[in-house]
């Protein structure tokens, strides 16, 4: 009757675990593993074949601990047939799961104690060693760069030429000569880049006009520009009036501010001289010619061109009558003289 049930036992094991298809042993294996079958493999383990006896080692792992150390004395003893078996994976997994049974973990530290184990990694390392390697590494190798890459796996082989092409194939041709058109196009391109213009304006550079308004500002903005001259209204109206309010002149084919006739007529309003207004520039009172003073030394400090307009328009020559007329009075003609004729040189 006992070897009725050891022959049962195996070729039940045989159908089930001798499929070639499966090397690994898998996770439904523990709901066949019951103590009376694990008891009935203690007695014909020696009789099964080696990719039986894998796969039945290796379905242990799949034991859930208390089965484990329910049946811990059959699983010990099937384990020591295992080291003692002739072949020689069966007896590395068998050193592996030696401590399994007794502490729940497995015996890693087998490469210098077991020469079999030795002969066994040797065997592995000449087989990854003739295919790509790249397909034989870790999961989390696809995430390294290449020295990182190599720095844990080693320098790859590189892969074996089998054939050679005697001609390029039909999407190579075609983009080179894509390649070749864009070329010639980009050639082109550099050839038609410059613009055509007349040749006579080749050396002409176009002047700013500085007098035009920027688009934006409101008119009745708080500030003007400092080198703008003031231009005063007629006796008894201080109200200066802006350049921008003069009218503009030709000169040189650019339209400028009209100085000179601006200034001309701010030194026609000043007292002195043979001019048919000269009754009007008598009565000017003191304050305003005061005020003709100060606009005067003003505009010649921001700007020379204003300058050399009052020096154009004489009005040096009544500002030294001015201040010879009234003596020490006014001390603003003698200081605005000298600094239009430093700026009028310039």
């Amino acid at each position: 009757m006992a070897s009725m049930r050891e022959s049962d036992t195996g070729l039940w094991l045989h159908n089930k675990l001798g499929s070639a298809d499966e090397l690994w042993a898998p996770p439904s294996i523990a709901s066949l593993l019951t103590a009376s079958v694990i008891d009935n493999i203690r007695l014909c383990f020696h009789g099964l074949s080696s990719p039986v006896k894998l796969k039945l080692l290796l379905g242990v792992l799949h034991l859930p601990r208390r089965a484990v150390d329910e049946m811990k004395g059959a699983l010990t003893e099937i384990i020591q047939l295992a080291t003692l078996d002739p072949d020689p994976w069966v007896l590395m997994v068998a050193d592996i799961l030696k401590s399994f049974p007794d502490i729940g973990s497995l015996n890693l530290d087998l490469e210098e104690q077991n020469p079999n184990v030795q002969d066994i990694l040797g065997e592995l390392r000449e087989k990854v060693s003739d295919c790509e390697s790249s397909a034989m590494l870790p999961l989390e190798c696809q995430y390294l760069n290449k020295n990182a890459l190599t720095t844990l796996a080693g320098p790859f082989t590189p892969p074996v030429k089998h054939f050679q092409l005697k001609r390029k194939p039909k999407s190579a041709t075609l983009r080179a000569e894509l390649l070749q058109k864009s070329a010639e196009t980009a050639q082109q391109l550099k050839k038609t880049a410059g613009v055509a213009f007349h040749a006579k304006g080749r050396g002409l550079v176009k002047k700013i006009d500085t007098t035009t308004p920027l688009k934006g500002i409101p008119k009745q903005a708080p500030f003007r520009n400092p080198t703008a001259p003031i231009v005063f209204s007629p006796t008894g109206n201080r109200t200066p009036i802006l350049s921008s309010k003069v009218p503009l002149c030709k000169e040189r084919g650019v339209k400028v501010p009209a100085r000179k006739y601006a200034m001309r007529d701010l030194v026609h309003r000043l007292p002195g001289g043979n001019n048919s207004n000269s009754s009007a520039s008598k009565t000017m009172s003191d304050d305003t010619v005061t005020a003709i003073c100060c606009t005067l030394h003003e505009v010649i400090t921001k700007n020379m061109e204003n300058a050399k307009a009052l020096r154009d328009a004489g009005g040096i020559e009544k500002l030294v009558g001015i201040s010879k007329s009234k003596g020490d009075k006014y001390v603003l003609p003698i200081i605005v003289c000298p600094l239009a004729v430093i700026y009028s040189r310039h």
